[in-house]
């Protein structure tokens, strides 16, 4: 089934691949949305989007990607949660796709995920309103948490690698913790401002790390008890609190960095001294909603940059690829017009890149 799946990958996917840059001047050519692989580190891109179907073989061609999910014990599944599509995932690094079927995620815009590091069977996901678990896999789901006010909504799930407790941000500013597997809830921090993500580090247990909408970048090292205000080395760069991405270096400890709309930050201290990386596009010019390192290799950088019109329609979007840990740039094709905002090196097969887009109007 497996090399069925895909010789037929090449006949569903479309390719259309634009000139130098990827320079998108009208709404009419936009293209597709959906997933996108790349087998030769960026250079050529094809549709990941075959998804198997009791009624025959379809495609999610058509879906706009929000946020792709690791699962931590398996390199090789991935969560995709879409723009008001519902929730899919891929066993087998998106040579196929599965749609979640189940009522409490259909068609929903999914704004959160995490998979249980030991246990990928234990899924937590929200729509924004409620988080939703299931112990099977993605066969049944049950709703655990409701919120109900109505200026808060869950942007972000996460789960410690050591203890097992699961942190909720909310855009409001409350930070949730369970440490009973979801079945109750406690406040542990209020922030006094939107917040956009919350990621735990894998490689310090206990490390909470929080990014505010427009309010900066906050971190804890035991579990949310205190937290450390990380602005002071954020404010040396102009627009570096219009957040866009945080990611953690998953191979050096105490590395992360930081997208905005400055550019892009690398910290190897934890977030208390930064360096900016010297991109192609200057401070402020684009949108940065892609971006990856590749865990194999510290040189090979990604990221894509943007240019919106006043409604959010692309008006150009670039892929940006360094081999000498940002000192160069060079460009590469994109599969289509829409808005890259996903990258996602394989952790293992680090050859092969995802690329998810959407369109955000």
């Amino acid at each position: 089934m497996f090399k069925k799946i895909f010789y037929l990958l090449p006949i569903i996917a479309v390719f259309i691949f634009t000139g130098a840059g990827c320079i998108i001047k009208s709404s009419s050519a936009i293209g597709d949305t959906g997933m996108f692989m790349s087998i030769d580190k960026g250079d050529k891109w094809e549709a990941a989007s075959v998804m198997p179907t009791a009624e025959g073989m379809s495609t999610i061609a058509q879906t706009h990607i929000y946020k792709m999910f690791d699962d931590p014990s398996d390199t090789n599944a991935y969560y995709l949660g879409t723009r008001g599509q519902g929730l899919y995932y891929t066993y087998n690094s998106g040579i196929s796709w599965n749609k979640v079927t189940a009522e409490q995620v259909v068609n929903k815009f999914i704004y959160a995920l995490a998979v249980d590091p030991k246990d990928k069977c234990n899924i937590y996901a929200s729509d924004g309103t409620h988080i939703y678990k299931t112990k099977d896999c993605s066969r049944t789901w049950e709703l655990i948490y409701t919120e109900e006010r109505v200026d808060q909504k869950f942007a972000s799930l996460a789960i410690d690698y050591g203890s097992g407790a699961i942190y909720a941000a909310e855009q409001g500013g409350d930070i949730m913790m369970s440490v009973d597997a979801g079945k109750s809830w406690a406040v542990i921090k209020r922030f006094d401002m939107p917040l956009k993500d919350l990621q735990i580090d894998p490689l310090t247990p206990a490390r909470i790390y929080v990014a505010a909408e427009s309010g900066g970048l906050f971190r804890s090292d035991n579990a949310g008890l205190d937290w450390v205000n990380l602005n002071e080395g954020l404010n040396k760069f102009n627009d570096s609190k219009k957040f866009f991405r945080l990611a953690l270096n998953p191979a050096m400890p105490d590395g992360i960095f930081w997208i905005s709309k400055y550019g892009i930050l690398k910290s190897d201290d934890a977030g208390v001294n930064w360096t900016d990386l010297r991109l192609l596009t200057p401070p402020g010019a684009v949108s940065i909603y892609g971006f990856a390192v590749n865990p194999n290799n510290q040189n090979e950088i990604y990221y894509t940059g943007s240019i919106l019109d006043d409604k959010n329609n692309p008006v150009k979007s670039t892929f940006y690829k360094s081999s000498d840990a940002g000192l160069t740039w060079v460009t590469k094709k994109l599969p289509t017009g829409s808005i890259p905002v996903v990258i996602k090196v394989h952790p293992q097969k680090d050859n092969i890149l995802f690329m998810g887009f959407a369109l955000l109007n």
